[in-house]
């Protein structure tokens, strides 16, 4: 995420005492994997994840959220042809074949905008992928469509150029980002407090020098200007713990146990207890809306 990027660049971590080594993941689950098998002391994944991950019984907390809110940051993008004037009529019209990322999500986006939609699950073909591959698939036409994140989505967009079709629906889900740290920040929550400290001074500086920050963005990754000039104004970068992350938690425990992800009797534990509100509310009290 740019705030982490930023925050290393610029020194805020280390101007709080932090050493910190950043490790770069495709996406965010698999961050939260090697989070999970402890080979790292913080990761930063979507909502669903961890969602995933609490209804499996690990244990976890929650400090901040890394972003208000995204807009249509994940998508539908699809191969043009004679049904694109609409999501409806497109994977209406015959069976089509649409890759996602299956515990993230994308998928339970591609679930809810489904359902939505009326698509009975015999007309599409769901696949898994790989984020970075699905640009190259739906261009090779192995695939009619995909739904995934940024900076994915505006690839296979560029890529594919006036033979893409986007179709996008934030009232049913707009991903958010999310902090995961140890269980034992509950009793130290010092560098938990460090590390958010370092992170709203980042998005103090991106909000004061947005042309800078991306091009610290582009430094620590393949991205080019064009394609974080394309996706920057759908995400907004705020440390905050909001209502919405709880809204989407309890919504996503009904399609876990609806696609068979958990089992229709598993114990939904009380997801305010996954949430470390005290590291934020002493540092800056007004960003917890919860």
């Amino acid at each position: 995420m740019a705030l982490v990027m930023v925050a290393q660049d610029k020194g805020l971590f280390q101007a709080q005492g932090l050493d910190v080594e950043l490790k770069e993941f495709t996406a965010g689950k698999f961050a939260l994997e090697a989070f999970l098998a402890g080979s790292l002391d913080f990761a930063i994944s979507g909502d669903v994840p961890p969602l995933l991950a609490a209804l499996q019984g690990h244990k976890f907390v929650v400090p901040a959220q890394l972003v208000g809110r995204t807009v249509n940051e994940v998508r539908v993008v699809v191969r043009r042809d004679d049904h694109a004037g609409s999501a409806k009529e497109y994977f209406g019209a015959k069976k089509r074949k649409l890759a996602t990322s299956i515990g993230g999500g994308p998928e339970f986006f591609t679930y809810e905008f489904l359902k939505k939609l009326g698509i009975p699950p015999e007309n599409i073909e769901i696949v898994s992928q790989k984020p970075g591959d699905m640009p190259a698939a739906l261009v090779g036409g192995s695939i009619d469509a995909v739904a995934i994140f940024d900076p994915f989505a505006f690839i296979a967009e560029k890529q594919l150029g006036n033979k893409a079709a986007t179709f996008t629906d934030d009232s049913i889900y707009s991903e958010l980002y999310v902090l995961e740290a140890h269980e034992d920040s509950r009793e130290n929550p010092e560098t938990v407090e460090k590390l958010l400290k370092g992170l709203i001074a980042a998005e103090k500086f991106v909000q004061a020098s947005p042309d800078e920050s991306k091009k610290i963005v582009m430094k620590y990754t393949s991205l080019d200007r064009a394609t974080i000039d394309g996706i920057w104004s759908s995400f907004d970068f705020r440390i905050t713990l909001t209502p919405q992350l709880l809204e989407y938690w309890n919504r996503e425990v009904l399609w876990a146990k609806e696609t068979g992800k958990a089992a229709a009797t598993t114990n939904v534990p009380d997801f305010r207890s996954y949430l470390l509100t005290d590291p934020l509310k002493s540092i800056a009290p007004e960003r917890v809306a919860l």
